[in-house]
């Protein structure tokens, strides 16, 4: 079989299960496609260091082959990692934008949070908006339940912006006719803020040890 077949087997295969892939090159010792080449490790799947970022720690090399070949996931679990566990914001959120630019849903509900919660409301409403309207408002909760399980594995440390932004975000007392148990659609955005602070509050270990 030409190598060109080979390679692509071998890439879906990785884009299937990280496990997969593992034990294909083991068996096939004669298979060359390791993570130097872009194809494979832009496709790999990493599912279990997006379910536990701090994992990813131990990988350093495999995580530099994943970025330089735009890994989507790969970002994700960076942009979690150095926004939360290395307190670099900026950081976070550039591989975060960039993850969110792909399929993975988690990905687009983190960073327009963030957005959100760090003062940037207008593009963060805008991002959780088109993302509501894709996918509807179930599977919006189930990637935030997603997120923070996640983010559990991470040091979630309560902002005095995360504060302001949600104060700012407070929707008008009669938004909405009482009784109702459903938020609206003007203060979604504020519900799924309210949401994001009430975990960075969960999970501060100042918090938790008070």
């Amino acid at each position: 079989m030409p190598d060109d077949m080979l390679r692509l087997i071998v890439s879906k295969v990785g884009a299937s299960s990280s496990i997969d892939y593992c034990n294909t090159m083991m068996t096939c010792k004669s298979l060359n496609f390791g993570l130097n080449d872009p194809l494979i490790a832009k496709t790999l799947d990493i599912t279990p260091l997006v379910e536990r970022p701090n994992i990813s720690y131990g990988y350093g090399k495999m995580m530099e082959s994943l970025l330089a070949s735009n890994n989507l996931d790969a970002h994700y679990v960076k942009g979690m990692c150095e926004y939360f566990d290395f307190d670099n914001p900026v950081l976070g959120l550039y591989h975060l934008r960039i993850a969110s630019k792909g399929a993975r849903k988690e990905a687009k509900y983190l960073y327009g949070v963030l957005l959100m919660a760090t003062g940037m409301i207008n593009k963060g409403k805008k991002i959780l908006s088109k993302l509501t309207d894709a996918i509807g408002l179930d599977s919006v909760e189930t990637s935030w339940e997603n997120v923070q399980a996640s983010l559990s594995h991470l040091t979630v440390e309560m902002k005095d912006v995360y504060v302001d932004s949600l104060i700012s975000m407070e929707p008008e007392l009669n938004c909405h006719p009482p009784g109702v148990n459903t938020v609206c659609f003007k203060c979604y955005p504020a519900y799924l803020m309210t949401e994001f602070f009430e975990m960075a509050l969960g999970l501060n270990p100042a918090s938790a040890s008070a």
